[in-house]
């Protein structure tokens, strides 16, 4: 009987698994062809084809991305009231349709029922609340309604997820009517920094040093963007204050990385080193050579060109009308032709100011060379370089191995009597005028 019993289960598990199968695959074949009929009607919206008829609107009238779809079309014609009522059976269709909302939102204002508008965008806000995808078209709509509340909370939201910077920037900023204060009492804490930022891509320094200070209320920003911040101010010709963040980060007072023991980071009042893109000439930081400590900076020159040398300097804060002195070593091997590389010394942010040291050729062990100046009265800054004029002679192309070490500048006082040497330039003429440091 047992047996019996397995036989018939055994006889029918094929067609029980048949029937279940056939079950599945109807069923899903009733889906695929509603889902196929459902979003038919649909395809035309996708595929950007749609055109605006009455007959389309009726057909499509339960759809609300189509009643969307065919507002668009009326808003871009421009039609704001026939696009106002297809954005009405978008959001009537689903209310959770945002970008119909907001667009809804454009066209009252633009018929002029502003509280309307206003009303719209109050909504949208408490529906998206935390949500980021529609903060930036919440933000352009609350600057065109003067909601500035509502704009300084878009600005921050998509501020701090750092979404859209620099156009929120530029909307807040006009929308404040450009005033740099104005943003300022309207950021968060968080904010601040991207916000020096921008105001350094733009070149604006004046309005820069309110945000500083803002942001060094509680804590000092970090290193980088400190002594990005003192590069700009310093090319701005903010010299005071870009010298007082320098030495609050780095602790140099006067010339920075005097002996080269640590890396050229070419802005602010460090050294600044630009390559040669025609191999003319080499220059690196170099640690088995020194005058002093374990580093110097080596230079060799290729022999290929009668090139005019201008790439290493240093800004540097002075004190006006006070004399120094500035001091450095030096060895060469094997530098050719008459006008060798030299050391010179020119005003920054005033001109009447330009020393220059001998020129160096020729082979020599470590030596120092003292350059003695008076700075202008209304100079604050200058600029210590390295140079080297083109020849007028036959053998012209510079060749060999140039080593600057130890380099150190006194402030002697304001008495020009304590100045004791008085460096005088390689030459005379056109060719020793100083150049800018962008060249």
């Amino acid at each position: 009987m047992v047996a019996g019993k397995a036989r018939r289960d055994a006889a029918t598990r094929p067609l029980m698994r048949f029937l279940v199968h056939g079950c599945l695959s109807a069923v899903l074949i009733s889906m695929s062809i509603w889902t196929i009929r459902a979003n038919w009607p649909l395809r035309s919206v996708h595929l950007k084809t749609l055109e605006p008829s009455e007959r389309a609107a009726h057909r499509l009238a339960d759809i609300p991305e189509a009643q969307y779809a065919f507002g668009m079309q009326f808003w871009n014609d421009p039609q704001p009231e026939k696009a106002a009522r297809f954005f009405r059976q978008a959001v009537s269709g689903n209310v959770l349709h945002i970008d119909a909302w907001l667009r809804l939102a454009e066209a009252e204002a633009v018929m002029g029922n502003i509280s309307r508008a206003k009303a719209i965008l109050a909504f949208t806000d408490r529906l998206t609340d935390g949500v980021q995808r529609w903060k930036w078209p919440q933000m352009v709509l609350a600057s065109q309604l003067g909601m500035i509340d509502h704009v300084r909370q878009y600005a921050n939201d998509l501020l701090t997820h750092r979404q859209l910077t620099q156009d929120t920037f530029q909307l807040l900023y006009s929308s404040l009517r450009g005033d740099a204060e104005a943003v300022l009492s309207a950021l968060d804490t968080e904010n601040l920094p991207i916000y020096l930022e921008w105001l350094m891509r733009w070149g604006l320094a004046g309005e820069s040093l309110a945000v500083w200070r803002a942001m060094t209320i509680t804590a000092p920003p970090d290193n980088d963007l400190s002594l990005r911040y003192a590069d700009f101010l310093l090319s701005h010709k903010r010299i005071d204050r870009a010298a007082a963040i320098w030495r609050q980060v780095t602790g140099s007072d006067g010339l920075t990385n005097p002996g080269f023991e640590k890396k050229i980071i070419n802005k602010g009042f460090g050294w600044r080193l630009w390559p040669d893109k025609q191999d003319n000439w080499d220059a690196k930081r170099i640690f088995s050579e020194s005058a002093q400590g374990r580093h110097s900076l080596r230079l060799r020159f290729g022999g290929k060109a009668n090139i005019a040398f201008h790439h290493l300097f240093q800004i540097i804060s002075v004190n006006p009308g006070a004399c120094y002195t500035l001091s450095y070593t030096w060895k060469t091997i094997g530098i050719t032709t008459d006008q060798g590389p030299f050391m010179e010394v020119v005003g920054y942010d005033r001109k009447g100011l330009h020393v220059a040291g001998k020129p160096i050729t020729g082979t020599h062990n470590w030596q120092e060379a003292v350059i003695d100046f008076t700075v202008p009265t209304d100079c604050k800054a200058i600029i210590v370089r390295l140079r080297r004029t083109p020849s007028m002679r036959f053998d012209s192309k510079i060749r060999g191995t140039l080593w600057l070490d130890n380099f150190r500048l006194e402030d002697v006082g304001t008495d020009p009597a304590q100045c004791l040497r008085e460096a005088s330039a390689p030459g005379s003429g056109p060719d020793l005028a100083p150049q800018s440091i962008t060249d």
